[in-house]
C-alpha cells in the first residue's frame, strides 16, 4: 500500500527535494529584457547568397519528395509555393500552408512529414527557359 499524498512524509520530501540544487532539474535560460534583444544596426544580406537562392528559386514550379511514407509536392502558385500531400488532386492541397521561400516549404514539409532522404527533385517546365524548336529541310526529291 501506498503512503496518503498529504501527510508530513509527504511534505518533508517536497520541502527536501526544492532544497536541491536547480542544476539536476535542467538548465532554464535566463530571460533577455527586450531593449537587449532588439537589434539596434541593421541587418545586412550578402547579396551573391541572394542571387543563389534567387535562382534556387526560380529553377522549377514544381518539387516532390518522399517524406517517410507521403508523397509531398511543393507547387509554385503566383509569387507562393503551396503543399500537397498525398496526391496532386485539390482536395489533397494543405490549406493551413502558403510560403513565399522554397526553402521554407521544403523545411516545413520535412518537419511535418519527416526527412526526404532521396532529397527534392525538380519537376515541370523550368522558367524562364525557353524551348529550342529546331528546322528541319524536306529532302528534295520528297517523303
Amino acid at each position: 500500500m501506498t503512503a496518503p499524498a498529504y501527510s508530513l512524509e509527504a511534505l518533508r520530501r517536497l520541502r527536501a527535494q526544492r532544497q536541491q540544487p536547480q542544476a539536476s532539474a535542467g538548465f532554464e535560460p535566463q530571460t533577455i529584457p527586450w531593449r537587449e534583444w532588439f537589434a539596434a544596426e541593421g541587418i545586412e544580406i550578402d547579396p551573391a547568397a541572394a542571387k543563389v537562392t534567387a535562382k534556387q528559386d526560380d529553377s522549377a514550379n514544381v518539387y516532390t519528395a518522399v517524406c517517410r511514407d507521403a508523397a509531398v509536392w511543393l507547387v509554385r502558385q503566383g509569387s507562393r509555393w503551396v503543399m500537397f500531400a498525398g496526391s496532386r488532386r485539390p482536395q489533397c492541397r494543405r490549406r493551413d500552408f502558403a510560403s513565399p521561400s522554397l526553402e521554407h516549404a521544403k523545411r516545413t514539409a520535412e518537419a511535418w512529414y519527416g526527412p526526404a532522404p532521396d532529397g527534392w527533385r525538380a519537376e515541370g517546365p523550368q522558367r524562364k527557359t525557353r524551348r529550342r524548336t529546331e528546322v528541319v529541310e524536306a529532302e528534295p526529291d520528297g517523303l
